[in-house]
């Protein structure tokens, strides 16, 4: 009788397993996959729907980013938040170093900053990092 209990556990565990696996990818993909997740908020949300402006994504697109996510094909800041193809990146939500980058870039450029001093100022923070950064061109037009 002790041995089938523990079947049972056994059994209802993974099945509670196997349902979390998929409630994960299920309300990972609840929305369009060209839109802001509604799990996305707050601050966050604000720099993901920025990112996706042509005004932030061609300022992100000239930001290279530091945090190491050129291993994953990356190649400039937008990357953590869209995709070439306009879809949706998860890396920005948990990656503090993207959203870092993202925050001040924004920032910078609201505050009249041109884009080679921004460019250079994060260039300047991130130096340390400098191994780690995506391959991102400096803007035209800077030294």
């Amino acid at each position: 009788m002790i041995k089938m209990d523990k079947q049972k556990i056994i059994a209802a565990a993974v099945i509670l397993i196997f349902v979390g696996v998929i409630a994960y990818f299920f309300i990972s993909s609840e929305t369009a996959k060209d839109t802001v997740p509604s799990y996305v908020t707050g601050e966050k949300r604000v720099i993901y729907e920025w990112a996706k402006t042509q005004e932030g994504a061609a300022l992100l697109e000239q930001i290279p980013c530091y945090c190491g996510c050129k291993f994953e094909g990356h190649k400039h800041t937008r990357h953590c938040f869209w995709r070439d193809d306009g879809t949706f990146d998860k890396h920005g939500i948990t990656c503090s170093v993207c959203f870092d980058i993202a925050i001040k870039t924004k920032q910078m450029h609201e505050q009249g900053i041109d884009i080679c001093t921004i460019r250079k100022d994060i260039d300047k923070f991130y130096e340390p990092n400098k191994h780690l950064g995506t391959d991102t061109p400096m803007p035209q037009g800077c030294e």
